[in-house]
Formats: structure tokens, C-alpha cells, sequence
């Protein structure tokens, strides 16, 4: 093997949530390499052993010795092919090849056709073991697949040789996740990472169980508050899909703090806001304690939106699916685009004096990025 083969592979082979498969092809064998578990296997002739990444471009070395002339080594960020030519002295022919995938919904409006995705999705038990889909999961995989479909867009921001990286706050069961990373890579080819967080221990240890059988290596699962999660790598997108009260904030507040480029998030139930509102010009409204608790909704969310602007996030609120799916629709999408916005601060104040100083968790996490000395009584 010539040293630019060597340093073709070599160079391809250090990052492992871009790896798909090695394929290595004779006139009549097939040999392979992938991943399984975290570990390179290799598999000729039906048999099956794990391989070291150091001893990788021997065993390929090898191959080629017993006449094995053609390499496709595929990768999410794009395919390179090698062809060995039978002459001594010939150099091998290296191409490279960028998967361009455009997304098409399907007969059923989604993106995600649930008779590919089959086996995920049995394996999220979004679908049964018998096939069928309970009225509640089919919601669910409604909202998620809505919910996809507005973050391609940011990923088209992005050039495809980046990998993306993505936290996921009080991720619950991941379904989210789970179904995310299967359309970015086994469908758009993209190179990801997620970092899914829950303070539920068992409903961790249960992802990562699914995680394994799913070969999802690119996936982490960690039992943390999000306040305390340190993600090693630069996040790029921070999103958090029906996160209870101030976790939303506290999702939010992650975002900020790592700088990420983009956040989404879909608030649930909302309570810290509803005690405070006491004094305030609206009270003919709130003496109706249902009235009040969507104006308690209201006014967070509205507080929330304040603050990213204020922090320099260009910020959209939309129904990112109907209310038949969940009365729980409202996304929040923020993108940096400015250091902080002076104009939304002061509307945010104004929004405190109105509703006599009531405050939101996102206020006082991050209660560095603001001065309130001009906050009237």
C-alpha cells in the first residue's frame, strides 16, 4: 500500500461518529469493516472479530495482497472510492463523492416514512412489537417529525463536511433524539453528536440500553441537571421539547452560556410565574383561575422571548404543530446574531414594572448579562 493510500484512510478513520463502513471487494469476496458497540469489527466470509483502529490499515494492507482491489470507504460527511490497478508500478485512483440529499415527505406529509425508520422506531416503542401505532405515540411521532423538519433549515447553514453537535435538555426517553440522529445520518448523511441529559437515572440507563442496540455510537447519555452539564465540544444547536416549568428556562440559560448559534425549545407546564401575579393592571382577567394560568403561560414566554432578543437572538415563536397533536405547541426559535439588543431589555423591564417585578428563573440564571439598576419600583 503506497503512503497517500495510508494517509487517505488514515485521515478518515480518526473521527468515529463519521464512520460508517468499510467495504473491500475481490472478484468473488466481500470483506467489511464497521462499527458495532464503540469497537471496529471486521467480517470476512461471515465470521466476525473485533479489530484495533491501529491495526485497520494493515488488515486492509493485507487484503489488498490477497487481491482485493476495490475500497469504498463510506462516511456520513461523504464516500471515498480507491481502485487498485493490477500494475506494480501504478498508483491506485482515489475518488471522492458528497451525498446531497434533499428530503421528501412522504404520502402521509411527514419526512420520516415510518416503514423505513421501522426498526427504530419498535425500538422507541413508537411502534409495537406487532407493527401497530397507539393513537397517543402516533402524536408524538407527529411532533417529532415537525419538529425535525424545522431544524433542517439550520443545518443547511452549516457545510456538510461539519460535524453538528446537539444538546438535548431533559431528554425523557429521546425520542426526540433518537429519531433526530436517525434522519441526520442514515438519511441526510450528516455528521452528528448528541448529548442527551435527564435527572431520571432509570430513564437514562434505558436510552442507553436502546443506544446499543441501535449501534448509535455518535449518542451520549448523562444523568445531570442541566444547569450542571458540561458539554466537551462546542454545541451547536441546544433544543428541549416539553421540559416542566423552569427547566425550559434552565435549557434556555444553557444555550446562552455555551454561545450556541441556535435554540429551540417547547415549553410545558409553566407554575412559577402564576403566585406572582398580583398586582398588576389585568387583575379583572386573573380573578378567573383559568384565565390566570394562561396569562401566567403568556407572560413567561413572552419573558423568555425578551431575553434571548435582549442576549442577541433573533427570535421566532410559532405553532410548530396543530393542538390535536398537544396543547403544548409553542416553539421557541432563537438564533444569535448580535452581541445584546438594548431595545428588548427595555421592553423586558417595562414588562417586569407592569406586573409589579414578577420574575422567571431564565432572569436569574443569567442575571450577569443584564443591569436591573434601572428597574423602577
Amino acid at each position: 500500500m503506497t503512503n497517500i493510500l495510508r494517509i487517505a484512510i488514515s485521515s478518515r478513520l480518526n473521527d468515529k461518529d463519521d464512520f460508517k463502513k468499510i467495504t473491500l471487494t475481490s472478484e468473488n469476496k466481500k470483506a467489511y469493516i464497521y462499527l458495532k458497540n464503540d469497537n471496529f469489527v471486521f467480517q470476512n466470509n461471515d465470521e466476525e472479530a473485533v479489530i484495533e483502529e491501529v491495526d485497520i490499515i494493515n488488515k486492509i494492507e493485507e487484503l489488498i495482497q490477497k487481491g482485493f482491489k476495490s475500497i469504498i470507504c463510506e462516511f456520513y460527511s461523504g464516500d471515498m472510492r480507491i481502485e487498485i490497478p493490477s500494475g506494480k508500478n501504478a498508483k491506485p485512483k482515489i475518488t471522492y463523492s458528497k451525498p446531497l440529499i434533499m428530503p421528501e415527505e412522504t404520502d402521509s406529509g411527514t419526512i420520516i416514512d415510518p416503514d423505513e425508520a421501522n426498526e427504530l422506531l419498535k425500538a422507541i416503542e413508537i411502534i409495537s412489537s406487532d407493527g401497530s401505532t397507539k393513537a397517543d405515540m402516533m402524536r408524538k411521532f407527529i411532533q417529532i417529525d415537525n419538529f425535525i423538519k424545522i431544524i433542517l433549515p439550520l443545518l443547511n447553514k452549516s457545510s456538510q463536511d461539519k460535524k453538528i453537535f446537539i444538546l438535548d435538555c431533559g431528554s425523557g426517553k429521546s425520542y426526540l433524539s433518537f429519531v433526530m440522529n436517525y434522519f441526520l445520518r442514515e438519511k441526510l448523511r450528516r455528521n452528528c453528536h448528541f448529548f442527551c441529559i435527564d435527572t431520571n437515572v432509570e430513564l437514562i440507563e434505558k436510552c442507553r440500553g436502546i443506544q446499543k442496540q441501535l449501534n448509535y455510537n455518535n449518542m451520549e447519555f448523562h444523568v445531570s441537571a442541566i444547569k450542571d452539564f458540561q458539554p466537551k465540544e462546542r454545541v451547536d444547536i441546544v433544543c428541549s421539547l416539553h421540559a416542566c416549568d423552569t427547566a425550559t428556562d434552565e435549557a434556555i440559560a444553557k444555550g446562552v452560556l455555551l454561545e450556541s448559534p441556535f435554540l429551540l425549545v417547547v415549553p410545558c407546564c409553566q407554575h412559577e410565574v402564576t403566585n406572582q401575579l398580583t398586582d398588576h393592571p389585568l387583575k379583572a382577567i386573573t380573578r378567573h383561575g383559568v384565565y390566570k394560568s394562561k396569562l401566567a403561560d403568556l407572560l413567561t414566554d413572552a419573558m423568555r422571548t425578551l431575553i434571548l432578543e435582549a442576549v442577541g437572538y433573533k427570535v421566532s415563536v410559532t405553532e410548530y404543530v396543530s393542538p390535536i397533536y398537544t396543547p403544548k405547541n409553542i416553539l421557541i426559535q432563537a438564533e444569535k446574531i448580535q452581541a445584546k439588543n438594548s431595545m428588548a431589555f427595555k421592553q423586558y423591564l417595562e414588562l417586569k414594572n407592569m406586573f409589579s417585578g414578577v420574575s422567571i428563573e431564565l432572569e436569574r440564571i443569567l442575571h450577569n448579562f443584564f443591569d436591573f439598576s434601572n428597574l423602577e419600583s
